[in-house]
Order: structure tokens, then sequence, then C-alpha cells
């Protein structure tokens, strides 16, 4: 988190109007979606690198490791679609592996429904990340304002994604304080620190939650947490570049 809200803040295309951006990912995610093919996924991860590398600055290996660790949790999630498991044997599949009762197989058709599913998730999470390294949690909020989105719900994200630093610093305190005291030289006091650990953390957040909401009302806040916007600037490379990415996209999804 940190390392993502670092880049945000320090790249090329922080002043350009989140808007912009928000638009090209929302139509590189909506196409991504519809047309269903594992080319537009993989146009649409090459295109996300090449605009957050080259057009926003940002070091080639962050996109890059973000994307990898995303997708090998896609890999996990889509073995359940690629892999059928049963107790008596299947009919002939692609292959078929036979466990005591239990009898592992795929087929092309699952391999390829299986593809298509990470493709497209993959593309879709791609698009994504372009935006949350190239604009910061303000910007996103004050997007989010003027397109009208309620003011409880921006206010409970707002709320949610402070805590979250908040937490990781309450964290990493306290499992240095375990860490210091043995709490991790064997498996036995690994787990019982980790319990310890949790528990603790919930007490403090529950605490901090409530410090918060007293001081809030303490200076008569009415409920609705301003930030500050900044000037924009519209970027005419990024609306050429976008449609670059949309026509491939659908070029890619007609030949391929």
């Amino acid at each position: 988190m940190h390392v993502i809200d670092r880049h945000a803040y320090a790249n090329r295309g922080r002043d350009v109007d989140p808007a912009q951006k928000g638009v090209l990912v929302l139509l590189v995610l909506s196409l991504c979606l519809l047309l269903d093919r594992p080319v537009v996924g993989f146009l649409a991860c090459g295109w996300m690198w090449a605009l957050a590398t080259f057009w926003a600055g940002l070091p080639p290996g962050v996109f890059g490791r973000l994307l990898f660790g995303e997708a090998a949790f896609l890999l996990f999630a889509v073995l359940g679609v690629a892999v059928s498991v049963s107790l008596a044997p299947a009919p002939p599949l692609g292959w078929m592996v036979q466990v005591g009762p239990l009898a592992f197989g795929t087929s092309h058709a699952s391999l390829d429904l299986a593809l298509r599913l990470a493709t497209r998730a993959l593309g879709g999470v791609a698009a994504l990340n372009f935006l949350i390294l190239t604009t910061p949690f303000i910007d996103i909020v004050e997007l989010l304002r003027r397109m009208r989105t309620p003011a409880l719900l921006i206010d409970i994200v707002t709320l949610t994604y402070r805590f979250i630093f908040v937490l990781l610093e309450s964290l990493d305190r306290m499992h240095n304080a375990q860490d210091s005291r043995l709490g991790y030289s064997s498996f036995r006091n690994s787990m019982a620190s980790l319990g310890v650990l949790g528990s603790r953390l919930f007490i403090d957040a529950y605490h901090r939650s409530k410090r918060m909401q007293i001081a809030l009302e303490s200076r008569g806040s009415s409920g609705d947490l301003r930030v500050l916007s900044i000037s924009y600037r519209t970027d005419q490379a990024l609306w050429l570049l976008g449609l670059a990415t949309i026509a491939s996209l659908l070029i890619g999804r007609v030949l391929l």
C-alpha cells in the first residue's frame, strides 16, 4: 500500500484530470468483460503497462510485480474451473488422473473457459492498476464527488483507506515488539503470537475508531468529510493513446 501511494503522488500523470483516466479505465474494463477473448485481456495488460511505464513514468517493475501477484492469485482461482473432480470415473477428457476414489480431469472446453476467465479478469485488473498507480486517493474521492456518489459511501471509503495505513503501522509495531521477545522463535510460539497479534490489532482498531469519532464530533463535524482538490489538466496525448488502446482491443477481437 505504501508503494502504491508513493507512486500515485510521484508520477508524471499526477495532475491529469482523474475523470480522463477514469474514462479510459472504464472503457478498457468494459471491453475486457464484453469482448471475452484471451487476446483482448493480454492486449489490455500490455497497453496498461506501457501507459504506466512510458506515459506516467513509473519504474517498469512496479506495474509488473503488482500484476504478477494478482495473476498468481487468479491462477489458483481458475483451477476449480479448469480441473473437475468426481467420485466415479468420468468420460474421457483431455486427461484424467485417478487418485483413490477421486478422478481429476480436464477438457479443452474447461481449459478454454479458464483461460478466458483469467485473461478477462487480468485485463480488468491491469486497467484498475493503472488508475491506482497514477491517481492519488484524494483525486479519486474528488472524482466520486463529481459523479454524485452518496456522501456516506465516500466517507466510509475514506475512513477505510485511512485506517489501512493506521493498522499497518500498528501491525508492524506489535510484530516488532513480539519478535524482540522471541515470540516467533518456534512454530508453537509463532501461532500463539499471531493469535495475540490479531486480537490486539482488533482492539486497537476499535479504540482508534472511537477516538476519531470523538475528535470529529468535538470539532462540529456534520458527517461529511471534505478534501482539498487541485487544479487538473487535460492531456491530449492520453486521449490519443486511449483511442489507440481501444482500437487495438477491438481489432484484436475481430482478427483473433
